[in-house]
């Protein structure tokens, strides 16, 4: 039952919906003004090998050199947060939203391989927060004010507006007793900013792709296992990929060079390989639409260079969200599989590496099954195998991580901190 004797609650479902209106502006504002930019920059890129442009390398590294500079104005430490992270800990420092925004979209505009989910958690979350403390509110009321504004950012980003309520409810440290209190107000939130951004836009940042219907069959679920597995495998290459940067720049230690070395490169490898630009939905797309006339060689060398990519634009100093990122790396590494093993459905191949291999990462699974599903347009049968290898990946890459930490442990060393 709500509570709705409570003084608290009915004046955050008032605020629900000015959080739900803000989160529809601010992520409209933010998501048209990056995307017509990074239209004029990089609209035009192709898809063959070095099909990019040669001048986004000056480009993207001026970016970081930029970035750097406002990273040393306004002190932004070099470990900041990364937007799962914030929603985990159910706050924002409202005081260093805008700035943090503000970087995420100079970061977006220079061509970082990054996505929008991060500016978005610190835009909403960063209101929700700043009217909880006007409004003398703490506690679990503040962040209550802060994850629904989190959900009302978020419901311009994904195809349908419950989803990034559901992504911000399990990702959040809402206790299971407050579940159905917390998500109300939040999916309030969420489906104004849809509303709003979807009036204006005609579409989400995550849209809809045509995949290719197939018939289920009991024996999909055995595949999807096999799937969960790679989507592990996939995950635990770009952890590697990421300690292999960071080892390397740790020996650049002066932030300005560190950000225009790493711009340099990141532009580098956008001319070399166009997928792997910005946040990765529209070139999703491309991979949907046309896996077969890319090639096994290009998907890997695309799936391979977003990583780096990934990896580079975090170290340079670059800010924005790995969940889109993620999901196309996990789209295109099920385009590949379906190449490789062509018996296998592309629709099965896809929705079940799209939804695993962020959901290895993301302790989400429910959200990333119903993203996977929504987005690719599932029928109700052919759900179940994506659930199947969301929870096979989430579990493998738990349990790899619990071997280590108790190794780490063993060995007096410290956990290391979690990427932003």
């Amino acid at each position: 039952m709500l509570p709705f004797g409570s003084d608290w609650y009915r004046r955050l479902l008032g605020v629900a919906v000015i959080l739900g209106i803000a989160g529809g502006v601010l992520g409209l504002i933010y998501l048209s003004s990056t995307g017509a930019v990074i239209d004029l920059f990089f609209g035009d890129a192709g898809t063959a090998w070095w099909s990019g442009e040669w001048w986004w390398i000056p480009l993207i590294a001026a970016g970081g050199l930029i970035v750097a500079t406002l990273r040393q104005m306004w002190h932004v430490p070099e470990k900041v947060p990364g937007g799962v992270a914030i929603i985990e800990s159910g706050a924002v420092d409202h005081t260093t939203a805008p700035q943090w925004a503000a970087i995420a979209a100079v970061s977006a505009i220079a061509g970082a391989s990054l996505g929008p989910s991060f500016a978005l958690v610190v835009m909403g979350g960063g209101l929700g927060s700043w009217i909880a403390n006007r409004r003398w509110v703490e506690g679990q009321a503040d962040q209550d004010y802060t994850l629904t504004g989190v959900s009302g950012a978020f419901g311009a980003a994904f195809t349908s507006p419950i989803l990034g309520a559901f992504l911000v409810s399990e990702i959040a440290p809402t206790r299971k007793e407050r579940y159905v209190t917390a998500i109300i107000p939040q999916l309030i939130a969420a489906v104004i900013g849809f509303a709003i951004f979807y009036t204006v836009v005609g579409r989400t940042f995550l849209g809809s792709y045509e995949v290719p219907a197939y018939e289920y069959q009991n024996s999909d679920l055995l595949v999807a296992v096999a799937l969960g597995l790679l989507a592990a495998v996939v995950m635990a290459v770009f952890v590697v990929v990421l300690l292999a940067v960071k080892w390397v720049s740790d020996f650049v230690p002066n932030p300005y060079v560190r950000g225009v070395g790493g711009g340099a490169l990141v532009g580098l490898i956008a001319v070399a390989l166009p997928l792997t630009l910005g946040a990765g939905q529209t070139q999703l797309g491309t991979v949907v639409d046309g896996a077969s006339g890319l090639g096994i060689g290009l998907l890997v060398a695309a799936l391979i260079g977003k990583m780096v990519a990934m990896a580079l634009s975090l170290r340079a100093g670059f800010m924005g969200g790995n969940v889109f990122p993620l999901i196309f790396i996990g789209g295109t590494a099920g385009a590949l599989v379906y190449l490789v093993f062509p018996d296998i459905p592309f629709g099965l191949a896809l929705s079940c590496m799209l939804a695993a291999v962020p959901g290895s990462y993301l302790r989400a699974p429910v959200s990333l099954t119903f993203i996977a599903a929504i987005a690719l347009g599932l029928g109700a049968e052919t759900i179940a195998p994506v659930t199947v290898s969301v929870i096979t990946a989430y579990v493998v890459v738990s349990i790899v991580r619990y071997l280590l930490t108790e190794r780490r442990a063993a060995a007096g060393e410290p956990e290391p901190a979690p990427a932003a």
